[in-house]
């Protein structure tokens, strides 16, 4: 199943980023046909304005919606909010994924599902290897130079068991506040969480600079779909 977090103000970018229009379709109209298109995904909650939300998955069909929630005061606050719909076995692969996150594919999804699955990790997380030198500073003052051969750069949808996820989300409101991501929840905890290779393409909507990658990646998609048929 699939818990897409779509419940953020989009403070930088002047409105809700997962309603913000890219080629004539909102933004998650994007987020959600890739789950829907996904054979691994049975379900797709979603944590956002259910008004809004319940229109978008009329307008374009998605046949897998199963639930929408409010979103909480903080990430990790919205997930637990979003794990309170979910009523499927404890051992079941919930993925979760941020809204804005438009661009995702079905392949990708497909590689984390069939790496938890095998894996018995406690959690997974796609991710990209860092490439540009990474410093460490205060007061715009270097303080260390890290090594970024061991860094990453964390994307979603991260996967999780169900019902260890669960209890982790019953935790103290403070300590779900101070979660970064999901997956570090399962870290704190001592689990065991794997990284799986991301793609380049799943950028997050975070600013006006974003619309334009976006809708470059969006572009060429269709371009080669055309290619194909033709």
């Amino acid at each position: 199943m699939a818990l897409v977090l779509a419940g953020g103000t989009g403070s930088r970018m002047g409105q809700p980023k997962q309603f913000l229009d890219l080629l004539g379709h909102p933004a998650l109209s994007y987020t959600l046909r890739a789950f829907e298109e996904t054979p691994e995904v049975a379900r797709i909650y979603v944590v956002g304005d259910r008004e809004r939300v319940e229109g978008l998955v009329r307008e374009y069909g998605i046949s897998k919606y199963a639930g929408c929630t409010l979103p909480g005061e903080s990430r990790s606050l919205s997930t637990r909010n979003g794990i309170a719909l979910l009523e499927e076995d404890p051992l079941s692969v919930v993925l979760v994924h941020d809204g804005a996150r438009c661009l995702l594919t079905p392949d990708l999804i497909r590689r984390v599902v069939k790496t938890i699955r095998v894996s018995g990790a406690d959690g997974l997380v796609p991710a990209l290897p860092v490439s540009d030198t990474i410093k460490a500073a205060e007061d715009g003052v270097v303080m260390e130079t890290l090594d970024r051969t061991r860094l990453h750069a964390v994307q979603t949808p991260q996967a999780f068991r169900l019902g260890s996820f669960r209890d982790l989300h019953a935790g103290p409101d403070e300590q779900l506040r101070a979660a970064t991501d999901d997956a570090s929840l399962v870290e704190g905890a001592g689990g065991r969480v794997l990284l799986v290779e991301g793609e380049r393409t799943n950028i997050k909507l975070t600013t006006p600079d974003d619309l334009v990658f976006a809708e470059a990646i969006l572009t060429a998609r269709s371009g080669m779909r055309s290619g194909a048929r033709s």
